[in-house]
């Protein structure tokens, strides 16, 4: 008797394993648990704390109510014990910034200034209270000219502000997996899906390249802010009194080059180098 033809496929067309269907589905729900984790752990970055978000809130509206009856010390309180607690915001280093410029603490206003600046890299009002800060410290340090190609590359990489950055990787992955999953399972997919796919994965590498440079600080020198009154600036690691080249004051910002116990060696702006103790600064 003859064979009946239930089964049969046109000539060219190769079956595909059913394995292959499994992976691809078990690729694709991976892919697509895995955006969604990363969008969603994007959301908790930007929001600390969301199953206690009542309590910080709450906390933090005191302290500008605070701040706004003229209560500085106050506020500085309330802020700074939700950065003990591990919440973190350019928002909250601005008022803290703030708080302690009002206290007449310009060094820890600077240091919370610069801290708000990584973040927020383009807000005037930062920039302007940065700059209203930094012209009454007692170091007036003219800065020398810079390269012009590392300035093109930091505007680059903060050219995106950080949660759009998030948005468009997690988006892009998604995209990427939804492409690949279609090709993968359709007999016949659309020419169409590979431009999809290949876009997909081209924003996905090169947003994710600059989200994964601006959260790894690569590249980044590692800067501080002189935070006592004046210190000495030494030629070596010592306190030997002959050593000492120059002194700085409160406020000063200043690239960190090497550490050696418990002595760092800096770089002012004006390319003057020396070390200064450790403990008379903190880290941006």
């Amino acid at each position: 008797m003859p064979r009946r033809t239930t089964g049969l496929r046109r000539t060219g067309q190769r079956p595909r394993p059913r394995w292959r269907r499994r992976a691809a589905f078990a690729f694709a729900c991976g892919a697509l648990t895995a955006g969604a984790f990363a969008a969603g752990l994007a959301g908790l970055q930007d929001a600390p704390a969301l199953s206690d978000a009542a309590a910080p809130a709450v906390r933090f509206q005191e302290g500008n109510r605070l701040y706004q009856a003229g209560d500085y010390q106050g506020a500085l309180d309330a802020w700074l014990g939700l950065v003990e607690e591990g919440l973190d915001s350019a928002d909250l280093h601005y008022n803290i910034g703030n708080a302690y410029f009002k206290l007449g603490e310009l060094g820890r206003a600077i240091l919370f200034y610069e801290r708000a600046r990584l973040e927020l890299p383009g807000d005037e009002s930062v920039r302007a209270n940065l700059e209203l800060a930094r012209s009454l410290t007692a170091d007036q340090i003219t800065p020398l000219p810079g390269f012009w190609v590392p300035r093109v590359v930091r505007w680059a990489v903060r050219l995106v502000p950080r949660g759009w950055l998030i948005a468009i990787v997690a988006l892009g992955y998604l995209a990427l997996a939804s492409a690949l999953l279609y090709r993968l399972l359709a007999r016949e997919p659309r020419p169409w899906t590979r431009r999809v796919a290949a876009t997909s994965a081209a924003l996905t590498l090169v947003f994710g390249a600059n989200l994964l440079v601006r959260e790894s600080g690569i590249g980044r020198a590692e800067r501080g802010v002189i935070l006592r009154t004046e210190t000495a600036v030494q030629s070596a690691p010592s306190d030997d009194p002959s050593l000492q080249l120059f002194t700085i004051h409160e406020g000063a910002v200043v690239r960190i080059d090497r550490r050696s116990d418990a002595w760092l060696e800096i770089v002012l702006e004006d390319g003057k180098v020396g070390w200064v103790r450790a403990g008379d600064l903190e880290t941006i």
